[in-house]
């Protein structure tokens, strides 16, 4: 088959969605498929090495929030290289103005659109409007499911990564047919076996982490949404009892500058460092350096890094969602938390009886064993496969 993938996000930025499409490119490719990724130009980088990637001029979005993202005006224009790819099949990973270009074409062309919905703007109004966010809420989100409705209505099937948010989407009411694909990702490298001691000692050393420390970590886009102040208060107020310890916080976004400033003003600079970007490839050796994983979001569409962390091994100290129960079970290989205290509480007591993490740890590997990028890429492949043939009836009954 020829694939055709549309997305506003891809390398080199870093998201659970780059991620997630990443790993279907590679897993549709091993399954001997040729995998377009149609794109904008992309930030921090010169040149595309990939000649199936193809990159769409496009405009910087004037919004600090929105900063590593293009609008590509005008995509109609590229219907004709689109058509020249001879698509079987148009799998859209976006909202915005590439993934209008993916559905312009599935119609023109007459082949079946997918779409993936990473994002239920509903829980991210602050991103299409903060004085709508701010002071018309409901009108705002009203929006907001205009814009995943517009996709689910038109798509012959919209993936959905877990039961929580199919649930949403039909309690919503969203035009359209759903189906459950979790994403997958390369486990292989977050394997403890994969990587040397040495490394990881190094690594630890570069960042001033002491062999008798405690560390904590969290890889995640820096976003309003995803809570990390709430980290930063349970964790200052950790190292103040136990100042052997450090949290290593990964990732770039939006909110940085704000999450800088609010470490500051708890002067926990010398025990909470915000690493910024880091490079997908090596963000599984950061992994190796922690003995826990925090996050406090309960906005997540699928956990993706909280999938890694266990497949490195780490236990996941993470705000309770239902998005996790397909793969986090309590106090096997994860604990839950709710407010800011208990995960304070939670750090002293895992802290103080290291049998705890112990145990967790002996779960956590083997609990992420069916997110692979293998089986994501199969599920994916049947469901094109029985969408182009219920294609193929549709254009027969036309003529």
């Amino acid at each position: 088959m020829n694939i055709g993938i549309f997305t506003d996000a891809y390398k080199p930025q870093i998201s659970g969605v780059v991620t997630s499409i990443v790993t279907l490119k590679e897993g549709l490719e091993a399954l001997g498929h040729t995998v377009y990724i149609i794109t904008p130009s992309a930030p921090r980088q010169m040149f595309e090495d990939d000649h199936n990637v193809i990159r769409l001029r496009g405009l910087t979005v004037p919004f600090k929030d929105l900063k590593d993202y293009k609008v590509v005006p005008l995509v109609k224009r590229y219907l004709p290289m689109i058509k020249g790819l001879n698509l079987d099949v148009i799998h859209i990973h976006t909202e915005f103005t590439v993934g209008l270009l993916g559905m312009s074409a599935g119609k023109h062309l007459k082949v079946p659109m997918v779409y993936t919905l990473h994002t239920s703007y509903q829980d991210y109004t602050h991103y299409i409007s903060k004085f709508m966010s701010e002071h018309m809420p409901d009108f705002a989100k009203y929006l907001a499911r205009l814009i995943n409705n517009h996709f689910t209505k038109y798509s012959d099937m919209t993936i959905v990564p877990t039961k929580k948010i199919y649930d949403k989407m039909i309690r919503l009411e969203h035009a359209g047919r759903f189906t459950i694909i979790p994403s997958g990702i390369d486990l292989k490298p977050f394997y403890k076996e994969n990587h040397k001691t040495e490394d990881v000692e190094s690594l630890k050393a570069s960042l001033g982490i002491k062999p008798d420390e405690f560390v904590a970590i969290v890889v995640a886009r820096i976003a309003k949404e995803k809570s990390l102040p709430d980290l930063v208060d349970a964790f200052s107020k950790f190292n103040k009892k136990y100042p052997k310890s450090k949290f290593i916080m990964i990732g770039d976004g939006p909110f940085k500058v704000n999450l800088d400033k609010h470490i500051e003003a708890l002067a926990a600079g010398h025990s909470i460092k915000t690493l910024g970007f880091v490079k997908h490839e090596e963000v599984a050796k950061y992994y190796q350096i922690a003995d826990v994983f925090l996050n406090a979001s309960t906005t997540e569409t699928q956990g993706l890094t909280y999938v890694e962390a266990l497949a490195a091994g780490l236990p996941i100290i993470v705000r309770y969602d239902e998005v996790f129960d397909s793969f986090v079970e309590n106090n096997v290989n994860g604990i839950f938390f709710n407010k800011t205290e208990e995960l304070y509480e939670i750090l002293c007591r895992v802290q103080e009886d290291l049998s705890i993490l112990e145990t967790l740890k002996k779960n956590a590997k083997d609990s992420v064993i069916n997110y692979s990028k293998e089986q994501y890429a199969l599920n994916a492949e049947n469901l094109y496969k029985e969408l182009i043939a219920e294609n193929k009836i549709k254009l027969e009954l036309k003529k």
